[in-house]
């Protein structure tokens, strides 16, 4: 399998940062996904931007303003542009493809109108930031309500907008769990997350089987 994009992000922090958020430190977040590709040879590494979403949300009620409020905040800017800046200069950044939560993984109601499209116009704002810094070329969302991704329809205008291809996890890169991996076509284009709490060798053990030569398709 040679077309396996790879979250790997809590499976490195507990492996190589010993618990320790990148994202809280946002100028080591590029070095860190460096190694994450020096160690797993992905053919995409993805890259959550979730926990610099959710630091400041865990006691909030409104996600909507909660994350408006986090969002427009000039700490949020400034961390966002220096995390994606270390990856846009980091090794591996043809690799690297960042990863919204969409409104329902921040805890959003997708039957709640108003509150989506509140969450929707503040995800097209962080999308926007993102736009300025060249990496793979893709973006993708993880947003498993069709509700909620049936008024996506901004977000993919603003990508168009910007040369960037916005993907939905799920539509076109099929997600499939760890331990289901060896189910999958070789040839599909495949997003598996690492768990965090799997052995750096099984998990080294699993990527080889998955890329020899002798797997069929």
């Amino acid at each position: 399998m040679d077309r396996l994009w790879i979250d790997a992000h809590d499976y490195g922090v507990r492996l190589l940062r010993g618990g320790s958020e990148p994202w809280l430190v946002p100028a080591t977040l590029g070095p860190f996904c460096g190694e994450l590709v020096g160690l797993l040879q992905p053919y995409r590494l993805v890259v959550p931007v979730a926990p610099l979403l959710r630091a400041d949300m865990d006691d909030e009620v409104d996600t909507a303003a909660a994350l408006e409020s986090i969002v427009d905040s000039s700490a949020f800017a400034l961390a966002l542009e220096t995390g994606l800046a270390t990856l846009a200069h980091g090794a591996g950044a043809g690799l690297l493809v960042p990863m919204l939560p969409g409104p329902t993984m921040l805890g959003c109601n997708a039957d709640d109108e108003d509150a989506l499209d509140d969450c929707l116009a503040t995800l097209g704002a962080v999308l926007r930031l993102m736009l300025g810094v060249r990496l793979s070329g893709a973006i993708l969302i993880d947003e498993p309500d069709p509700i909620a991704r049936e008024a996506m329809g901004p977000l993919h205008r603003i990508a168009k907008h910007g040369g960037v291809d916005l993907r939905i996890l799920g539509e076109g890169l099929v997600s499939v769990g760890w331990n289901a991996l060896e189910g999958v076509a070789a040839a599909r284009e495949t997003q598996v997350r690492v768990p965090a709490d799997v052995e750096p060798e099984a998990v080294l053990a699993r990527l080889a089987a998955l890329r020899s030569p002798e797997r069929g398709s």
